[in-house]
């Protein structure tokens, strides 16, 4: 049976998947077992690999399950990998886009992450090409579009405002007059509140490098308004924000995945 290049699998298909390749831990997948019996996990196992082997996507052999060729591949990167980008992208008249990205040296594999009509959590397995190929990719999901830089500086709010703000849970003035106090031009942060409350595009960008289970993690967030371009980091107790051009924002999501390694 051919492999489609798109591999639709539910969260029970994917946990399974990685069991039958030895994977200790998997970014992004949620165990889709949880709650269910120790008693219980050999039964509910079967029935999963019953509908594997009925989509063909394994086969037995020594009465053993094994993954199918095309797909191996596949599953040993998201298993092995030790880079994996997690993104979720929104944009003003559309729903929340989620992906995880494992890297491995010769080949990436993209996990668009879908919920099916009764809610169940569904991963869509790609694959991206090299790396450097997956990098573009990347870029183009993001949308980035060019605005004027302000050469606005670092501005500074309390750790965790900003997605309080984003989140309407702060108080609409609040962020801005704390902004205001601290003596950033007005022009400026009217700009980035203008963002906020009418963002054309909201990013978020965490790499997470995973050497024996030792879990690093470093993340970036993405603000597209009508004038301006922001990128928002946690440093310590404060949320760092500036204005960026795209090149600005391309070196940065990059030093975010040096960051960590």
């Amino acid at each position: 049976m051919e492999i489609p290049s798109r591999i639709q699998l539910t969260g029970k298909q994917f946990f399974v998947l990685t069991g039958i390749v030895g994977a200790r831990a998997v970014i992004g997948l949620e165990d889709p077992f949880r709650g269910t019996l120790t008693e219980e996990m050999p039964v509910e196992v079967a029935k999963i690999e019953q509908e594997l082997l009925e989509k063909g996507l394994i086969q037995t052999a020594d009465n053993e399950p094994v993954l199918v060729q095309e797909l191996l591949e596949y599953i040993e990167v998201c298993s092995r990998t030790l880079l994996t980008i997690h993104m979720r992208v929104a944009g003003s008249e559309e729903t929340s886009k989620e992906c995880f990205i494992y890297y491995s040296s010769g080949l990436v594999v993209k996990a668009d992450i879908e919920i099916d009509p009764g809610g169940e959590r569904l991963y869509v397995l790609e694959e991206l090409g090299t790396p450097s190929e997956a990098w573009l990719k990347i870029i183009g999901y993001l949308q980035l579009e060019d605005r004027k830089n302000r050469d606005t500086g670092s501005l500074a709010l309390p750790k965790g405002w900003f997605q309080q703000w984003m989140n309407a849970e702060q108080g609409e003035q609040e962020p801005r007059k704390h902004l205001l106090a601290q003596g950033y031009p007005e022009s400026v942060v009217n700009d980035l509140a203008d963002c906020v409350s009418h963002p054309e595009r909201y990013a978020t960008f965490t790499a997470y490098y995973c050497p024996d289970l030792n879990c690093r993690i470093q993340g970036i967030e993405l603000l597209r308004g009508a004038q301006s371009n922001w990128l928002i980091r946690n440093e310590g107790e404060q949320d760092q924000i500036w204005g960026a051009t795209v090149t600005e924002i391309i070196r940065e999501l990059g030093a975010v995945i040096e960051r960590i390694k």
